[in-house]
Formats: structure tokens, C-alpha cells, sequence
């Protein structure tokens, strides 16, 4: 008898796992192939467009994590994707949890004369694409948007409200990004040197940064200081060195580096006499 709580509570934990894993995501995928979730979609993202002929329709997501020290905080993002030609509309969608309405915002208008740089990564399963991770950039390679599509969308959640299949939809619109992303390279040969040169001037920041940090050590501790500003002055040298535009970030490191050299000069002439 004195096992009979703990075989209990196993019995509860169990029977939770089975029916969360496995009875209501088999619930949740035949709701998922009824394909009333992906009807309410449909209809609130072609209700918005002024032509809606030939679009097709796919439903998307996105969750934003932005850190506030300790603190993550997740935003869940919905979108109906309404794409034809070379054009790509992305409609933001407010989800009701319960009765699964489906509202819609002012759409997103994206095609080659406003994108300057699209990537897809994607995840296969029995060598079918089942999920996309699209990056859309503009012409200077600054993030427009970010999606996920999956072909299968099941309710998990408050967050994960919808139960959606969209296997043909996904094929389509996996064609459909690929020949966009394509004809957008071919267009903007130079994005990603832009991108590079901007990914570079932030490496002289954060040198710059350490240099900083170094500077102030070097008035109370200058071995530390000079080991900081040196560390700084390296990577605005290296930055510069690799396309950076900006001459601040390695003019600034190497004031810095000059204070620390003073400072040290003068701990090292004190403490040695």
C-alpha cells in the first residue's frame, strides 16, 4: 500500500502524456485535414484583396523573441500569404482562440521593385519540404519580414490556436519564393556587400565599445585597460580592414588606446621605481 500514491501518480502523468502526445494531436491533425481553419483563412485574406483572382493562399507565422536582460519576451505573429506572379502580400491575422475567427490587418505589398534580398532555408521530410524559414530584405539588407510556413499547423496552444494542412499550398508557395528570391538576386547584385560593410561597422562598434570600457579601467587598473583598448583597437582595425566605411570606430579605439598607453606609462613608471 505504501507504493500505491506513487503508482498512482505515475498512472496520472502517464494517461496526461498519452492523451497531450498522442490523442490530441490525432484530434487536432483530423481537424487539421477538414480543412475548416484553412477555409476561414482563405476567405478573410481574398475578402481583403481587390483582385483576388489567381492568388493562392498559405497560412504563416512568426515568433519574435526580444531579451530584456533575464527576461525573454515571445510575440506570436499570424499571417495569410496571398502570392501570385511575382507578388507577395502578407496579411497580418488576428486569430479569435476559441471559435477561431479570423480577422485581418492592412496587408504587406512585396515584389521585386521593394525587395533587395529574399533566403529560404528549409527542413524535408521524406524528401518533401515541410517547413520554410523565409527572410525578406530590402534594397540596403535590412529585414522586412520573416516567416515560417509549415505544412502542417496544429493547435498546441493559446499561441498555436489554428489547425491547418496546407501541403499543396507550401508546394506552390515554395516554388513561388524560389523564383522570386532568384529574379531579386539577379536585380541586386550588390546587397550583399551591403550587408557584409553593415555587418562589418558593427564589429568596429563593439570594438569601439571594449576600447571604451578599457579607457576607464586604464585609469584605476591600466594592465587590464591596456589589454582592453588593445583587444578594441584590434577588431576597429579588423573591421576597417574588411570593407567598414566609417573611420569613427578606429579613430575613437585608438584614442583610447592612447589614454591607456599614458595611464600606463605612468602605473609602470610608479609601481617599478
Amino acid at each position: 500500500m505504501e507504493y500505491l500514491s506513487s503508482i498512482v501518480l505515475w498512472v496520472i502523468i502517464i494517461g496526461f502524456l498519452v492523451y497531450k502526445f498522442v490523442i490530441q494531436k490525432n484530434n487536432n491533425r483530423k481537424a487539421a485535414e477538414t480543412g475548416e481553419d484553412q477555409k476561414r483563412v482563405k476567405q478573410a485574406v481574398s475578402a481583403l484583396l481587390k483582385e483576388p483572382e489567381g492568388f493562392q493562399v498559405a497560412y504563416a507565422h512568426w515568433e519574435e523573441q526580444e531579451s530584456y536582460g533575464r527576461t525573454v519576451r515571445t510575440t506570436y505573429h499570424r499571417y495569410g500569404l496571398a502570392f501570385r506572379g511575382q507578388t507577395l502580400c502578407i496579411v497580418p491575422l488576428g486569430i479569435d482562440k476559441k471559435t477561431h475567427e479570423v480577422q485581418t490587418a492592412k496587408p504587406m505589398v512585396l515584389t521585386p521593385e521593394n525587395l533587395g534580398k529574399v533566403t529560404i532555408k528549409t527542413t524535408e521530410k521524406d524528401g518533401v519540404v515541410n517547413e520554410m524559414k523565409v527572410w525578406l530584405g530590402d534594397k540596403q539588407g535590412h529585414v522586412i519580414q520573416e516567416l515560417n510556413v509549415d505544412v502542417e499547423n496544429l493547435r498546441k496552444s493559446r499561441w498555436f490556436p489554428m489547425n491547418i494542412a496546407q501541403q499543396e499550398e507550401c508546394k506552390a508557395f515554395y516554388a513561388f519564393i524560389g523564383a522570386l528570391a532568384q529574379q531579386v538576386a539577379r536585380e541586386n547584385p550588390g546587397v550583399d556587400a551591403l550587408i557584409q560593410a553593415e555587418s562589418n561597422e558593427g564589429l568596429g562598434l563593439i570594438g569601439t565599445i571594449i576600447s571604451g570600457i578599457g579607457a576607464v579601467f586604464a585609469i584605476f587598473f591600466p594592465p587590464i585597460g591596456l589589454v582592453l583598448c588593445l583587444v578594441g583597437l584590434i577588431m576597429a582595425v579588423v573591421s576597417k580592414v574588411k570593407g567598414a566605411t566609417s573611420k569613427k570606430w578606429l579613430l575613437i579605439s585608438g584614442a583610447c588606446m592612447v589614454v591607456a598607453l599614458i595611464m600606463g606609462a605612468v602605473y609602470f613608471s610608479v609601481t617599478f621605481q
